[in-house]
């Protein structure tokens, strides 16, 4: 559950049976009923691992966590601030078969998370060209392709984290959002598009299913991760929607 010493960040695998839809509302029922199958894993064992923490903090059962979102806008608590515990954040990549959820909870700062997996696929090089600050941009085209790609999407989770701390959208953060990285250890060599002069960065990277993990928070709270990505077995989606 959230806690005052530390930000509790699970990573999960997504399961593909949808197992603990149950949890959902009436109103993240018609969400998952919208997307694409294979988006649906990963979006309901986010939502039901967010609940399960929620509910710990508010002593409530995950499925009476008052939740709420509007499209693809912030998840909020309904009747409390963004501005008072608990801190959360959400994430989430893949597809049925591989899918991966992150939540991270907090019950003494504000954080923002992202997981990125890499994408052997995409132009990586272009897009940093494009969106990334020249400083960033010019040591990832220096660098050998392996690591150039790594660092690339280094920095892209920690930037979307940022972007989830402050409630942001992505583009002007790509650019806006100046890293400075130092053997492993990172931290804002400026003020984020929201006003951040610091934040504390942590980040770690999970090789057998490559990973880029971020959580960036505003106080220096310690990260206790909590990962286990264990492949699912394969089982049909099997949306019970009572919403439908």
């Amino acid at each position: 559950m959230a806690s005052n010493t530390h930000i509790h960040f699970q990573i999960r695998g997504a399961d593909p049976a949808l197992g603990q839809q149950h949890v959902l509302s009436d109103a993240e029922h018609d969400r998952l009923a919208g997307m694409h199958e294979g988006a649906r894993p990963a979006f309901v064992t986010a939502r039901s691992m967010l609940r399960a923490e929620l509910g710990g903090f508010m002593g409530l059962r995950p499925a009476a966590v008052p939740l709420m979102q509007e499209g693809a806008g912030r998840i909020s608590i309904d009747g409390f601030s963004n501005h008072e515990p608990p801190f959360f954040s959400v994430s989430h990549t893949g597809a049925a078969e591989a899918g991966i959820a992150a939540v991270a909870t907090s019950g003494r700062t504000p954080l923002g998370i992202d997981i990125q997996q890499i994408d052997h696929v995409i132009d990586w090089r272009r897009v940093a060209e494009r969106r990334f600050p020249e400083q960033e941009w010019s040591l990832m085209s220096a660098m050998p392709p392996n690591e150039g790609r790594l660092l690339f999407f280094t920095l892209w989770a920690i930037k979307e984290a940022c972007v989830k701390l402050e409630d942001g959208t992505l583009m002007p953060y790509l650019r806006g959002v100046h890293i400075n990285f130092v053997d492993g250890r990172f931290s804002l060599a400026a003020p984020t598009p929201g006003g951040h002069e610091a934040l504390s960065i942590f980040f770690t990277f999970i090789a057998e299913f490559e990973l880029a993990v971020a959580c960036v928070s505003r106080d220096p709270v310690p990260v206790k991760l909590d990962c286990d990505i264990r492949p699912p077995a394969a089982k049909p989606d099997s949306l019970n929607n009572p919403g439908t």
